[in-house]
């Protein structure tokens, strides 16, 4: 305790040395907490996101085989929702969706939209996420052939709540099916994987789809913590396993996202020969996978140019302890002469720069912070714009933790105790009576 408060002391006795140095320790603990901030709330906000419009902790869905051919889509799906249900607990919710692409008319007029079919009386998370300008959730809800467009669809085709659009797809089996749907609803969102989400009934889909009534494009389970999710896939594989179901898990973070997001596709020809359903099951984690990647390489390109700083004030420590070194020899070869070890003397001037590099870095990363928090508040964005992924209510999704600012400040600290140490260890060395009778 005595020589860290004599490292205290000491640590402005050449208050322009030293301030000079700590505002460039404190540049670096910004920017990287600035850095860390924005990929932690960028992963935290797309997860909450996704899992909200299109795709849950645990998500099953796959293919399945008969006379021949291979569908898109699951059969018996009741059955795996009822599995589902029990082997995932009460906590849990199940839910069956079906999905298809398919090209809309109107007023000669054509678009490809993608469709999302649920079950409205179980399927409520979309409604607090929709704004309607026209129509409403309890009117599209109504009606079994209502579809809720986003503002940008119904502005394109030039429609609102009430008229009718003709849905025209390629079901499963290679044929085209068209059906006639009415608009129930107009709605804008904040949510990026919503934007292009054309809203309709799981019963309408299917039967345009010219699918069994037993099938679904894929079931979502939301968990009551998304860290179960791994150990729920296990329970849920073996219990679809034991049912006659063949079960996979995707083989890569693409595979993860293809699985959560295809919708109906045209049939492929069977080479196996045997009817049979296979299921993919996907966590959420690797859902994110490729996210987590394209952040951690924004992270890893702030740590590079972090890295590069601290390497140019690497040569600032030198000098500067260098200096101190030789400006404090009397003083060095006072606390030799009454017994101080060459190691106590070194350790005293690693210390101080230690202490110096905490100091600032500590004060950088909390204005980083502070800045954080103070541009979520005060900046907002236009929900479609090239940022929109990144958003949270229009405001830039940015969550600086203690955690990460404590870890910069300690490694920083650390950098500046290892580049300190040889000149440090060579003032410690200089013996009492040349240091109180010369320059070192």
């Amino acid at each position: 305790m005595r020589y860290l408060g004599l490292a205290f002391k000491n640590l402005f006795r050449s208050p322009k040395r030293s301030l000079t140095l700590g505002v460039n320790y404190a540049i670096v603990a910004f920017v990287m907490t600035a850095l860390l901030a924005f990929a932690r709330g960028a992963a935290s906000n797309v997860s909450t996101s996704l899992v909200r419009a299109s795709a849950g902790h645990l998500t099953v869905s796959g293919q399945y085989a008969a006379s021949g051919r291979v569908y898109g889509g699951m059969l018996r799906a009741p059955e795996v929702a009822s599995i589902a249900r029990r082997e995932l607990g009460e906590g849990a919710q199940v839910l069956p969706r079906y999905l298809v692409r398919s090209a809309v008319y109107k007023g000669g007029l054509s678009k490809r939209l993608s469709f999302t079919g649920i079950d409205a009386s179980i399927d409520r998370g979309f409604e607090t996420q929709m704004r309607f300008s026209q129509g409403s959730w309890a009117e599209w809800a109504a009606d079994p052939n209502g579809v809720a467009l986003t503002e940008a669809q119904a502005a394109y085709f030039g429609i609102g709540a009430g008229d009718e659009l003709v849905i025209s797809l390629r079901s499963r089996f290679g044929a085209f099916n068209t059906g006639i749907a009415r608009v129930r609803g107009v709605y804008a969102t904040d949510n990026y994987f919503m934007r292009d989400l054309a809203l309709a009934h799981f019963a309408f889909l299917r039967g345009l789809d010219l699918a069994p009534e037993d099938a679904a494009t894929a079931i979502y389970a939301y968990l009551p913590r998304a860290s179960e999710a791994g150990a729920a896939r296990e329970r849920l594989e073996a219990a679809l396993a034991a049912a006659g179901f063949e079960t996979s898990r995707p083989a890569s973070d693409a595979e993860a996202i293809s699985a959560v997001s295809a919708a109906s596709i045209r049939y492929e020809t069977d080479k196996e020969g045997r009817d049979r359903v296979m299921l993919t099951l996907s966590t959420l984690d690797e859902v994110l996978g490729l996210v987590r990647s394209v952040l951690g390489a924004v992270s890893a390109v702030g740590a590079l140019v972090a890295a590069v700083m601290l390497l140019v004030i690497a040569a600032s420590i030198f000098i500067n302890l260098r200096m101190s070194v030789n400006e404090r020899l009397r003083e060095i070869g006072t606390m030799r002469a009454i017994g101080v070890e060459s190691s106590a003397v070194s350790g005293l001037f690693v210390l101080e720069a230690a202490l110096l590099a905490l100091s600032f870095s500590l004060a950088g990363s909390a204005l980083g912070a502070l800045a954080c928090l103070a541009f979520r508040l005060a900046a907002s964005f236009p929900p479609g714009g090239s940022l929109a992924v990144f958003l949270d209510a229009g405001r830039l999704a940015l969550e600086p933790r203690l955690g990460d600012m404590a870890a910069i400040s300690a490694a920083i600290a650390a950098f500046a105790a290892a580049f300190a140490w040889l000149p440090a260890r060579r003032g410690g060395r200089v013996a009492p009576v040349e240091a109180l009778n010369s320059a070192f």
